[in-house]
């Protein structure tokens, strides 16, 4: 079984390279969101599961993809970007003379954005979520389905979940780094 990892298609903030985590932006107008090569990808394809994260772009994103899956989805809160606090809608320029900016880029681990979410809670509900895929996935393996999930979410869940999937990998892996509005494809084996 695959799985299907969509990032949202572009806002004004991945323009701008701003901090966007969990604040509620909208895709850019038309064309300009970047979707409509991968809509032409996934018309007709089937899936035997949808999920997509709760926040507007990607709900959105998933709507204009394809609206015929929209109302089946399951929206999960778990499939959020990271938190970024204090420093959602900053760019790099803005921040980076911040030592607990710099600390943080050295080892996000280690550091947490102020007012932001914790590394180990990011990566829990992450965690959390894709034991729940997972166990969909044998699940669905087990009758034989070998349709693939769609999951439409965020950046930094993708390299998340790639991490989880691919063992020897890293969240810093550059496959498993995906520009707005692209898909990664996973097979799986559960």
């Amino acid at each position: 079984m695959e799985w299907w990892l969509i990032r949202h298609g572009a806002t004004a903030w991945n323009a701008e390279r701003r901090y966007q985590g969990q604040s509620d932006t909208e895709l850019l107008p038309g064309d300009a969101s970047g979707l409509a090569p991968l809509r032409e990808t996934l018309a007709g394809a089937g899936f035997s599961a949808v999920y997509c994260s709760d926040l507007s772009r990607c709900r959105h994103t998933l709507r204009f993809l394809r609206p015929d899956l929209a109302p089946h989805a399951v929206y999960d809160s778990r499939l959020r970007e990271m938190h970024f606090g204090a420093w959602e809608g900053q760019t790099y320029d803005m921040l980076k003379d911040l030592e607990v900016y710099r600390r943080w880029l050295d080892n996000p681990k280690a550091c947490t954005p102020p007012e932001g979410e914790p590394w180990e809670q990011f990566e829990g509900r992450v965690r959390s979520m894709y034991g729940e895929l997972a166990s969909v996935s044998a699940k669905l393996e087990r009758q034989g389905e070998s349709t693939p999930l769609l999951i439409v979410t965020h950046g930094g869940v993708i390299s998340m979940l790639y991490t989880l999937l691919v063992p020897g990998s890293d969240f810093w892996n550059p496959q498993a780094k995906i520009g707005p509005g692209e898909i990664l494809k996973v097979r799986t084996n559960f």
